[in-house]
Order: structure tokens, then C-alpha cells, then sequence
């Protein structure tokens, strides 16, 4: 009877743990979610009902203005064409300069394998600063030149890293077995390590994919003419222009009158930009969350 007892304690306290553990994951995930909802029936919305309705479940009218507004501007194809070019070409160069690097450093025959991760460990901690980066892009000859988004972001140590100790995680045979085959190391690297290392690949291919298409700095400070702009830099600048009329319409009774009777405001034409900019990434994303986990933690286990 004891022991009988005792199991269905141990039953009742499970069951009690899994109602409470599932309960928190739906309320974060709510509080995830209610944000992103919100914004996207703000960007649906007419100006008078976004100024009136605090908790936005659903567009009272829907209204397309503020999306109007934003594919209305010239550049907008200029600028998309411009990152998803810069999204593709950055990340692929990424992940090339990275599993190269990787590589080599999983190599335990290389001389000063050690000094030279530490070299690059001490580019995680410090940097130059904006100044001297700027006159290094400057020297380059990268100002003003679409390279400028691809060349400069092609390392990161913290990527290395995970490659490398995904690369650790391989059967060292399987090489060993090709190279006495007459394989070189390049060709170890190109028909075994790359396609047994697909999850860890896709994980830090999402997120430079992300970086890329999300960066708007570099664009605003070394590359500025318009036939360079970017997307996330373009719909920056359409929003801190719709803001800034705003405040310059407020000066007059007339213009009082005038904003009260437009289809968009700034708030709606920000959620509108942002719904714009989202859109690519999440329609992206199924396709490599299944090597997401897989790579984050493969990657993680060997040091």
C-alpha cells in the first residue's frame, strides 16, 4: 500500500508539473506573440483608430494606406534588391571564410594553432572603434562600393567557434580513411565535413542571413548614394521623415485638421515598415528551424 501510495504522489506531482510548466510557455508565448499581433493590425489600421484603440485585436477598417505609402517610394525595389544581393552574397562569403577558418584550426598538426586562436579570441573583446574602421574601409576602397557590405562581415570568431567544435564532434576516421585514399585536405573538407555538417551550417547561416538583411548602420555611413540603399536603411528613413512631418504639421491649427483627416500616421506607417522588413525573414525561417537546435547544440559541446 505504501509503495502504491507513493507512485500516485509521484503521478499527481508530474502531471501537476507539466500543467504549470506548459501554462508559463503559453503565457510567454503570448507575450511574444500579442506584441507582433498588434503591430501588424496597427499597419491595417486607419490613423483615427490607431489613435483610439489602445489594445488593437482586429482592424476596425481595414486600411492599406501606410503600405501604400511605403511601396509608393522609388527606391523601394532599388533597396530591396540591394539586401536580399547583400544577404545572399554576405552569408554565403560568411560561411565560406568561416568553415575555412574552422578547418584549419581543428587541424592539430598546424604550428601556433594555439596562438593564433588567441589572436582571434582577442577580436571578440576589442575593437578598433568606429573611426579607425572608418578610415580602414576608407584605405580599402570600399566607400561608396557595394563590397562594403560583404567584404568586412566575412569572420566572426564566435561563428568559428561553433563550426570548429562541430567540426571536433566528426569521426577523425572517416578522414584518416580518405586520405589514405589520396583525398587532399581541401577535398576531406569539401565531400565529407560540409556535408555532415549541414545543422550547424544552416544555424549560422540563419543567423548571418538575419544580420544581413537587418543592418542599416553600415549602409548610412559608408555607402550613401541611393543606388545603394538598403531596405531596413530605406524604411528607417521613410519613418524618421513621416515622424518628423508630424511634428511640423502639429505647428498649425490647419495642419491639426489636415493630420486628423490622413489614412496613415507615423505610428502606422513605422508598423508598416516593420511587417515589410519581417516578412522575408519569417518566411525563411521554417525551412532551417529544424537544424537550428541541433546545430546550437552540436556546436556547443566540445571546447
Amino acid at each position: 500500500m505504501v509503495k502504491k501510495r507513493t507512485r500516485i504522489r509521484a503521478s499527481f506531482g508530474s502531471r501537476l508539473f507539466d500543467v504549470v510548466n506548459y501554462s508559463l510557455i503559453v503565457v510567454f508565448c503570448i507575450t511574444i506573440l500579442f506584441p507582433l499581433w498588434d503591430l501588424i493590425v496597427i499597419s491595417f489600421s486607419r490613423a483615427e483608430d490607431v489613435s483610439i484603440i489602445r489594445t488593437n485585436l482586429w482592424p476596425k477598417v481595414w486600411c492599406f494606406d501606410a503600405y501604400a505609402y511605403c511601396f509608393n517610394n522609388p527606391l523601394l525595389g532599388v533597396a530591396f534588391c540591394n539586401s536580399i544581393l547583400r544577404t545572399v552574397l554576405g552569408s554565403v562569403y560568411h560561411l565560406i571564410v568561416c568553415c575555412l577558418a574552422a578547418y584549419a584550426l581543428t587541424r592539430t598538426q598546424m604550428p601556433f594553432r594555439k596562438t593564433i586562436t588567441m589572436i582571434f579570441l582577442f577580436t571578440m573583446f576589442f575593437s578598433g572603434g568606429l573611426i579607425p574602421t572608418y578610415l580602414n574601409i576608407k584605405q580599402l576602397g570600399l566607400l561608396d562600393n557595394f563590397w562594403v557590405y560583404v567584404l568586412p562581415t566575412g569572420f566572426s570568431m564566435y561563428n568559428t567557434i561553433i563550426i570548429r567544435n562541430y567540426f571536433f564532434s566528426i569521426d577523425r576516421a572517416m578522414e584518416e580513411s580518405a586520405t589514405i585514399d589520396g583525398a587532399s585536405m581541401l577535398q576531406v573538407m569539401y565531400k565529407i565535413i560540409i556535408p555532415l555538417s549541414t545543422p550547424v551550417l544552416a544555424t549560422v547561416g540563419l543567423w548571418q542571413m538575419v544580420g544581413q538583411w537587418n543592418a542599416w548602420f553600415d549602409n548610412m555611413i559608408y555607402a550613401r548614394p541611393e543606388k545603394l540603399i538598403t531596405l531596413q536603411y530605406l524604411l528607417r528613413r521613410m519613418s524618421v521623415n513621416a515622424a518628423q512631418l508630424q511634428d511640423e504639421a502639429a505647428m498649425t491649427m490647419q495642419a491639426v485638421f489636415d493630420q486628423t483627416a490622413a489614412a496613415y500616421t507615423p505610428d502606422t506607417i513605422i508598423a508598416a515598415t516593420t511587417v515589410i522588413v519581417l516578412l522575408p525573414i519569417v518566411c525563411v525561417y521554417p525551412f532551417l528551424q529544424r537544424y537550428f537546435v541541433k546545430g546550437i547544440m552540436l556546436g556547443a559541446i566540445k571546447g
